[in-house]
């Protein structure tokens, strides 16, 4: 009888203790996260694409800020023109998860900066949740480009730019080397031999999926 009881107790418990959802994250994150928004901004944000209406409001810098996705546990933001954010709920417990933030700068080439943060808003070491890709990783060879050529346009990339995406459908953190600043030729042979490399998430840290 006790064991039905506690059974019952544990059941009720994990229903009354409801699951965090991107809308509320999002209206209650701190102002310093998005700091040309403001709350006012994202609410307004949230009522419009829950409204089915054009989630776009005017930011403290005068432009716009577009919401383009809002699910339970996904958002994509067009903070500027210049910059996408997307975030993403991760669960490590039954009731608590992490947020995962991936800005993406676009300039000549697109770069983006990946931030995991607790439910009180404090930053997790990165060396706690992944081992990002290294720069070789990215490259493979193929039929038509043996290694000697992949060395070749390894060696074109004075800088390295990387992209990363979040997804709303799964828990998948998926990075990208883009071409560097090369001609269109080179550019076009990298772009063969390149590959994505996709991170999954275990509850505890993300983890290469080979």
């Amino acid at each position: 009888m006790k064991h039905w009881i506690f059974l019952l107790m544990a059941v009720w418990w994990a229903q009354a203790v409801p699951a965090q959802k991107m809308r509320d994250v999002f209206a209650a994150l701190p102002d310093s996260l998005l700091g040309i928004m403001t709350k006012n901004n994202r609410l307004d944000c949230i009522d419009f694409i829950e409204n089915d209406m054009e989630a776009k409001v005017r930011n403290r810098f005068d432009g716009f800020t577009v919401l383009k996705a809002l699910t339970l546990d996904y958002l994509d933001l067009q903070l500027t023109e210049n910059c996408r954010v997307e975030m993403k709920l991760l669960p490590v417990g039954d009731s608590v998860s992490y947020v995962c933030v991936a800005r993406t700068y676009s300039g000549p080439v697109a770069e983006s900066v990946v931030e995991l943060y607790t439910p009180e808003w404090e930053r997790v070491p990165e060396t706690e949740w992944i081992s990002r890709p290294e720069y070789g990783d990215f490259w493979q060879t193929n039929d038509s480009v043996d290694a000697t050529e992949v060395e070749r346009l390894q060696h074109l990339q004075d800088m390295r730019f990387v992209c990363a995406g979040l997804q709303p459908d799964d828990m998948r953190l998926t990075f990208t080397l883009l071409p560097g600043e090369v001609d269109k030729e080179e550019a076009e042979r990298m772009e063969k031999v390149l590959r994505p490399l996709a991170y999954e998430w275990n509850g505890r840290r993300f983890v290469r999926v080979e």
